[in-house]
Parts: structure tokens; C-alpha cells; sequence
């Protein structure tokens, strides 16, 4: 992967109309192999829609193979709904994947403890999520399960929904700072983070103490793919990029993967993007498409992509 090669993506998807858009590049199979076969891939994104599950522009099959899963336990496929956000383990090539896991990677789990901007912007375990246009609203007080992206500091939600239990979550980034750990912006205590590198994905459940600002974990994991396919051979992650201090200066928030060093991602710093690519460690993304701010734009290009 070249930057150029990354670059010239870039100017095909800010120059073609809405009527075309860059195809998705994927690795040629001989172009990693790993132990065992050639590798998994890993998609993280939100459920756009059914008939399969079409996820980051990816159709993705499941059998009675697939294994379902959320924060708090095991899943059945029915339990998944449009505007998730769900990271999955595939088989397959592109046009024929099959998912051995898929897994609702909620960036937030807690109570609303705010509302603002008409209500479309709301504070959960302290950190903003805005709401798209149109979405159903939850009341201050409302315990709810967040799905969306990170976007720096704030989550931008693709899904609210209401939940019983009494545990929080955070999920994304782990940043160190002289103050402590922080999962994106959330200060987080718990067992198991001090090991843990900038950078580098956690989600954590526990209880959130709303006066101090510190979500308190009991229950803390770490890896975000578990192998279920497989070491994995390439990535297709839509998401926001955010800086980091090491080459090359950017990440994609919540991720836990870092690129490539040689990448020039300046252009994408503002948008949000798909990236699809090879993984070696890092993500070497050989495709970006630029994708619209608008739910229905976004869902249009997402189809094209899944049926091409």
C-alpha cells in the first residue's frame, strides 16, 4: 500500500458525483496468508440493513455456525437491529463472506443525564452522543444502550435504546494521562487497564459515579476480535479518525487498531470514511470512501457498495 495510492482514493471520492462511487479494494487472497489458510475478516461498522446483515458496505452471511453476542452475554440473531453497531468476524471473499461472530460493541451503556440542542444532543456517562435526525428521543433519567461511532470526545449515536439493568459501559480508546485511565473521555478504575497501551481497545461495565465523573469497572475486556475467524487478514471499518502521537497522526476513534505508518490521512481527518485494507498488525487501508452526513445518502452508497 502506497500513499499515493491512498490519495488518489481520496480524489476519486471528493470528485465523482453521488452517482459513483470509488469500489471497494480488497487484498488479493496471496497477498496475506496465515497460519492455517488465509485469514478472517474483520468488519466494524452499523447495521444498515437485512438480507444478510449489510454492515460497512459489506453483505455478510450468517448459518447456525454464527455466534451472537452483546456486552452482557450471548445474543440470538433476532435480538440484532438496523442502526447497531457491531463488530463481526467473516470468512469468505468479498461478495461472499460468512460471519463466525457478531458482536453489538455499544460505544456507551447508561443513564441520560442530560439534554440539549432541542434534545437531539443528550450526556451519557458524562460524554455528549448526538442523535440523528428523526430518531426517537429517551427522557433525562432514561437508561440507555448507545450504538454509533466515536468522533473524538463524542459519540455519534445510530441507534438509542432502552435498557432495565443497573450495570454502565464504556467502550473505545484507552488513553493514559498523569490523571489516570481514561476509555475515550470516561476516567475508568477497574482491574485490568493498567496493562493496557494508548491506543489499544477496552470496554468496560460497571458503575458509573456521575459525581466524581469515574465509571467504576468490575468486568473489563480487551480484545475486541477474538479469533473466531481466524487471525484476521484485512479490515473494513467505518468510522472518524482522531489524532495520535505516532506516524501517521491519525487513528480511527474507538478502533483499538493503529494504521500504517506510512499512510497520508489528512484528507479524511474531518469525514466520516469506510477503509478497507489488509491487516499485518496494522491496518494497511488500500480504499477509502467518503461516506454522506445524511443517514439515507449514507445507506444509499453502503447498498451500492454491498451489491457491486
Amino acid at each position: 500500500m502506497t500513499t499515493g495510492k491512498l490519495s488518489r482514493r481520496f480524489a476519486l471520492a471528493a470528485g465523482l458525483s453521488s452517482l459513483m462511487w470509488p469500489q471497494t479494494a480488497w487484498p488479493r487472497p496471496e497477498d496475506r496468508e496465515v497460519e492455517g489458510g488465509i485469514g478472517g475478516t474483520g468488519i466494524v461498522g452499523i447495521l444498515t440493513e437485512f438480507g444478510s446483515l449489510i454492515v460497512s458496505g459489506n453483505r455478510v452471511e450468517t448459518d447456525l455456525r454464527t455466534e451472537f453476542s452483546g456486552p452482557f452475554g450471548p445474543l440470538s440473531e433476532s435480538d440484532i437491529r438496523v442502526g447497531d453497531s457491531l463488530t463481526i468476524e467473516a470468512l469468505g471473499s468479498a461478495g461472499n463472506l460468512r460471519a463466525r461472530r457478531v458482536h453489538v460493541t455499544y460505544p456507551l451503556v447508561g443513564t441520560v443525564s442530560e439534554r440539549a440542542r432541542g434534545g437531539r444532543q443528550l450526556t451519557v456517562n458524562g460524554v455528549p452522543v448526538l442523535t440523528e435526525a428523526g430518531a426517537p428521543l429517551p427522557s433525562v433519567g432514561d437508561r440507555v444502550a448507545v450504538s454509533g461511532l466515536w468522533r473524538d470526545d463524542e459519540v455519534v449515536a445510530s441507534r438509542l435504546s432502552l435498557v432495565s439493568g443497573t450495570l454502565d459501559l464504556v467502550s473505545g480508546d484507552v488513553l493514559r494521562t498523569a490523571r489516570g485511565i481514561r476509555i475515550g473521555p470516561v476516567s475508568t478504575r477497574g482491574r485490568g487497564l493498567a496493562s493496557r497501551s494508548n491506543g489499544s481497545f477496552a470496554s468496560a461495565i460497571g458503575r458509573f459515579d456521575a459525581d466524581r465523573g469515574i465509571l467504576r469497572a468490575t468486568d473489563i475486556t480487551t480484545a475486541r476480535f477474538t479469533g473466531a475467524a481466524g487471525a484476521l487478514a484485512r479490515l473494513s471499518i467505518e468510522g472518524y479518525l482522531t489524532r495520535s502521537p505516532t506516524a501517521p497522526g491519525y487513528r480511527i476513534a474507538g478502533l483499538g487498531h493503529s494504521f500504517e505508518r506510512n499512510l497520508d490521512l489528512q484528507k479524511y481527518a474531518e469525514a466520516r470514511v469506510l477503509f478497507n485494507g489488509a491487516y499485518t498488525g496494522r491496518f494497511a487501508a488500500e480504499s477509502a470512501v467518503i461516506l454522506p452526513d445524511n443517514v439515507s445518502a449514507r445507506q444509499r452508497v453502503l447498498r451500492r457498495l454491498a451489491n457491486s
